[in-house]
């Protein structure tokens, strides 16, 4: 079986798209369309990604940039226990948590203390399990203090989540929650965009520096998020890109060396990106961005889309949890609204044709 037909097909629209490019074919506009963005053999090298066999917990797969985040030779932690990567109290507080009940997604961030050469560095922890006994570890590097601690984060989303339940109309909730996802993220700019039924966009929200152009009101075509990122937004609800000018990381070796198979990234953190995506926000002057799925009955409804132009930007996970349940908020109250809107326009309407 070659690694194409490994790829899974993304439904989209009613229709199966099966003719994603193999696995290294160079990208560009004619066929981005095409790019399996899930498995891009890579990742953003703001932290390790370790691939882990369960139950031996033995490094199947590493990041290339292992040496220089954590020291440890690519050689040296291949086919090793976990603990050859992070050191023997963290592989087995990973350990605990992974053979916990419930989902690994309610244990995440691990907040680790690695040793790198003697000095002791902080990391995120993310965890993710994947079919057959497979354990994404995803590193990411804790720039800086953590100023979302629990009941701060916790006191930002429930204020947020209070204006969200007062917003009288769709124009209210949009607005409140483009204002309160950059209050908690620190982005330049931050839009609600709204998507129809053939997923052309609108800008229906905006909070932004005083010093930039708006966007509010601009409309984008439906060509703008290809079908295959639309199947992924709406499995992994947000994306971040820390540093748009990033060297993508391989991973080694580039293949599952088991199955034979490219590594299935859609719900990791760091998960490289398309390059074509890439160059579209450099063209826009954007050094970092975020963007977190708003969905209506499991389809994507728009996006929460954040912009910074004052360099890279790396909100802590935790800030990011935070901006994601606000996303899922903001969905659940888009429905309700959405539906009482309609209902109120075919009453007005039944009572047009009355008079």
């Amino acid at each position: 079986m070659t690694d194409e037909s490994r790829i899974p097909r993304l439904a989209a629209e009613g229709q199966q798209i099966d003719d994603l490019v193999p696995v290294g074919t160079p990208i560009d506009l004619d066929n981005c369309a095409r790019d399996p963005i899930h498995i891009p053999g890579s990742i953003q090298p703001r932290g390790v990604l370790a691939v882990v066999r369960e139950p031996a917990f033995e490094v199947r797969q590493v990041s290339a940039n292992v040496a220089d985040l954590l020291g440890c030779p690519v050689d040296a932690v291949l086919g090793q226990h976990l603990s050859a990567l992070i050191g023997d109290q963290q592989a087995a507080r990973i350990e605990q948590v992974a053979s916990s009940l419930g989902t690994l997604r309610q244990h995440n961030s691990l907040e680790f203390m690695i040793d790198v050469a003697g000095e002791p560095r902080a990391f995120d922890a993310i965890l993710h399990r994947e079919q057959d006994g497979v354990l994404l570890v995803e590193l990411e590097i804790a720039y800086g203090e953590r100023p979302f601690s629990f009941p701060n984060t916790y006191q930002a989303v429930r204020g947020a989540v209070e204006d969200l339940n007062r917003a009288a109309t769709l124009t209210e909730l949009y607005a409140t929650a483009a204002r309160a996802v950059r209050d908690l993220t620190g982005f330049d700019r931050v839009m609600v965009y709204r998507y129809d039924e053939e997923y052309n966009g609108e800008v229906v929200a905006e909070s932004k520096r005083d010093d930039l152009n708006s966007f509010l009101g601009l409309h984008y075509p439906s060509t703008d998020i290809p079908a295959q990122a639309r199947a992924l937004y709406e499995k992994n609800w947000i994306r971040l890109i820390s540093d748009v000018d990033y060297a993508p990381t391989p991973l080694v070796p580039s293949v599952d060396p088991e199955t034979g198979a490219p590594l299935n990234l859609t719900y990791a953190t760091l998960r490289s990106v398309s390059p074509i995506h890439v160059e579209y926000l450099q063209n826009m002057g954007v050094h970092a961005s975020m963007s977190i799925s708003l969905l209506r009955e499991g389809r994507l409804w728009g996006l929460i889309a954040c912009h910074h132009y004052a360099g890279p930007h790396l909100p802590p996970f935790g800030t990011r949890a935070a901006a994601e349940f606000l996303g899922s908020t903001l969905s659940l109250r888009l429905v309700d609204r959405f539906e009482d809107e309609r209902l109120h326009k075919r009453l007005a309407r039944r009572r047009s044709w009355a008079s």
